[in-house]
């Protein structure tokens, strides 16, 4: 941090995270890696501090060059080497992911790093067909999870899961059934179960 009259520039490494139920676990389901930040603060007669200027490093080749001319040269040369500390960064942002619980009652696992899934085992041709084209056109396939799991959304202010499942019918073919459910009770919104034939997805039930 640099200090000059009434004008401070901060020197950071900033991470963005959004979280989302996915399996039960709350976990970062996108963001941004650390980023090398520039903050610049202004402060007024009554010490209150406004932002006056935020910035990131270029993109691609520009990348490097500009952190040399938005950083100090020591500070460049750590972020560099790799001798810049983030590791508090995933702390955080799992504290405020888990007191963001805390005012809607939740108490699930909070994660940042990945959560481990499990992936539909039918034939290749039929999983692309079903998760891949399929999907593009059906919102609601859309909205279930790509992995036998389940997920949330927030729709209209409720939460509802979303959740794909695979079995084993009585004639020995595979089955895939999409479903969103209620989070109190898990009753049944919506369903569409898929009967897998061979290279086709076959639509059995809808309700």
């Amino acid at each position: 941090m640099a200090e000059q009259n009434q004008t401070i520039t901060v020197y950071s490494v900033a991470s963005v995270g959004f979280f989302g139920f996915e399996n039960g676990v709350f976990t970062k389901i996108s963001g941004s890696g650390n980023i090398p930040t520039v903050i610049t603060l202004v402060k007024d007669g009554q010490d209150n501090y406004s932002l006056l200027q935020y910035k990131e490093p270029m993109d691609g080749e520009g990348y490097r060059d500009s952190i040399h001319q938005m950083f100090p040269k020591n500070l460049s040369r750590d972020l560099f080497a790799g001798k810049i500390d983030t590791s508090d960064l995933v702390r955080q942002q799992e504290n405020q992911a888990g007191a963001y619980l805390k005012t809607i009652g939740r108490k699930d696992p909070v994660q940042i790093r990945h959560v481990e899934k499990q992936f539909p085992t039918i034939n290749v041709n039929a999983s692309n067909k079903l998760f891949t084209d399929y999907c593009k056109n059906d919102t609601f396939l859309n909205k279930c999870p790509y992995w036998i799991g389940t997920r949330e959304v927030l729709e209209d202010g409720a939460r509802y899961i979303y959740e794909t499942s695979q079995s084993k019918r009585t004639d020995g073919d595979d089955q895939i059934a999409f479903r969103k459910m209620q989070t109190t009770d898990h009753t049944i919104v919506k369903e569409k179960v898929y009967r897998i034939v061979g290279n086709e997805p076959v639509l059995e039930s809808e309700r």
